[in-house]
């Protein structure tokens, strides 16, 4: 059962990692897009009075959503690394048991009682 959940959990991790990555990839190259749209400006934030009197630009507001989505996809790579350190962790600890039981095993089997 232990090795069923890490495997799962190394499985889950990959998954996780692999997407987060190539959509941290998409994203960055959006915010890059917007960059080259709209000039180094769509960098500064946009909030305060700027925010409510100056309307904002298409590229401010890509920019802005890729960021965004950036950061989230960040998470979700970093939760893909956490659940493969955790199935990494169940598997030795599996294995672990496993070795020591059949060590266990072995030590029973091999000795015999005194008359």
């Amino acid at each position: 059962m232990l090795v069923a959940i890490g495997l799962a959990f190394v499985a889950l991790g990959i998954a996780n990692a692999a997407a987060g990555w190539t959509k941290m990839i998409e994203w960055r190259d959006r915010k890059h897009e917007a960059i080259a749209a709209g000039g180094e400006s769509v960098r500064l934030p946009f909030s305060g009075t700027p925010s409510i009197l100056d309307p904002s630009t298409d590229a401010q507001l890509l920019y802005e959503s890729a960021t965004t989505k950036y950061e989230y996809y960040r998470i979700v790579r970093r939760g893909g690394f956490y659940f493969i350190a955790i199935g990494t962790t169940l598997l030795t600890a599996a294995a672990i048991r496993n070795r020591r039981r059949r060590k266990r095993k072995t030590n029973y089997e091999t000795h015999t009682p005194l008359a």
